[in-house]
């Protein structure tokens, strides 16, 4: 009985030792990850915008498709789907897709506020709007996405998102 608590007291220290190497200083710095990025802001850099009503080509892995925002306008409210908590905004959206089967969706289509804030899509807040879908080649959906504009601001541009949320086209007013 005596030997067995002589050999754990040894290992007892052993293994207090072991632990205290381990999480001690081993002269390596730890990574540190950044810090993120506030809602509703980017850290990307911005994209020069285009006029609105302006054709971009946006190439995807799955086929690259032609995107025309225009006519930023308020939405009257007996045109609204989804009551604004703010003033609702709608832009006209033209997809065609030129080559392969390219996806959109109408929540890859951000507005930007003049105090550089974001606005997400009101997708359904209006009729047709966009939604989410695939075209094969020659194939065209138009209809609007909506934007439900807090109080006191306005819309400054609209960005087309990938699904990671790169900013690949930017349009505006100017």
């Amino acid at each position: 009985m005596r030997g067995t608590r002589l050999f754990r007291v040894p290992l007892g220290l052993l293994a207090v030792v072991l632990m205290t190497a381990a999480c001690g200083n081993s002269n390596q710095t730890a990574q540190q990850s950044p810090p993120s990025t506030p809602a509703g802001t980017s850290m990307a850099p911005t994209l020069e915008a285009v006029a609105f009503g302006t054709k971009v080509d946006i190439a995807s892995s799955d086929g690259t498709a032609a995107y025309t925002i225009d006519n930023l306008q308020p939405v009257p409210p007996d045109a609204q789907i989804v009551p604004a908590k703010g003033a609702m905004y709608a832009v006209d959206v033209t997809i065609v897709a030129k080559s392969g089967t390219p996806t959109y969706n109408g929540f890859y289509l951000v507005a930007r506020a003049a105090d550089g804030s974001n606005i997400a899509p009101a997708v359904g807040a209006v009729r047709p709007g966009i939604t989410s879908g695939q075209l094969t080649q020659g194939q065209r959906v138009a209809g609007h996405v909506a934007y439900d504009v807090p109080p006191g601001q306005t819309i400054t541009a609209v960005q087309f998102r990938d699904p990671k949320g790169k900013v690949l086209a930017v349009w505006g007013s100017g």
